[in-house]
Formats: structure tokens, sequence, C-alpha cells
């Protein structure tokens, strides 16, 4: 199976992680992928769960709200065509390293 997504970069401001994490703890019984914005390009249907999205928000800063900061995201592939790790590098240089198994995740 290809990859679920190609790497990408996702100018993301506080604003919009918040109301993604709002989204994603909505329908946390029921995982949906996100469509994250691209630099250039459409929209990319991410499995992106809670956490991480709370680590994402962590690196930003409230008080620059709609400042959008670059998130570099990309698909490691694991022990089989529908599990792996979704790498979040954040604006701060830190990495975000999220199992998930692409099954569990629906389209929205």
């Amino acid at each position: 199976m290809a990859t679920p997504f190609e790497a990408f970069v996702s100018p993301l401001s506080w604003q919009q992680v918040s109301l993604l994490l709002d989204t994603v703890l909505y329908f946390e019984d029921a995982p949906k992928l996100l469509s994250l914005p691209q630099e250039e390009g459409p929209s990319v249907p991410v499995p992106v769960t809670a956490d991480t999205l709370k680590k994402m928000l962590a690196s930003l800063d409230e008080n620059d709200a709609f400042e959008r900061k670059p998130f570099a995201l990309r698909w490691e592939g694991g022990e089989d065509a529908d599990s792996g790790h979704l790498i979040v590098q954040l604006p701060n240089n830190e990495t975000v390293r999220q199992p998930a198994v692409l099954s569990a995740f629906s389209p929205v």
C-alpha cells in the first residue's frame, strides 16, 4: 500500500489548532481524518489524535492566536500497511511521534 500522504508543511495558528482539538475531542469515540492545509496545494487528510493536537497547541503562543507557524508532517510506515506513526515537527523544533492505525480513522 502507498503512503497515506506525502510529507508536507502545514501553517497553523493557535486559533486553528485549538479548533482542530475541539473537533477531535467531539469525535473522540469515532476518530476522523482531519484535513490540514498545506503551504501550497489541497488540504491533506491526516490521522491526528487529541494528544498530538494538545502538544501542537502547547508549542504555540495564545497571545499571538492568529500568527501561523509551520508544522512539518510526515508518515512513517509500520509493520503492516494499516499501521505506522504520524511524525509532527513542531515550530519549537520538538518532534511528536504518534502511533496510528489508519483503519481506526474514518473520513470526515
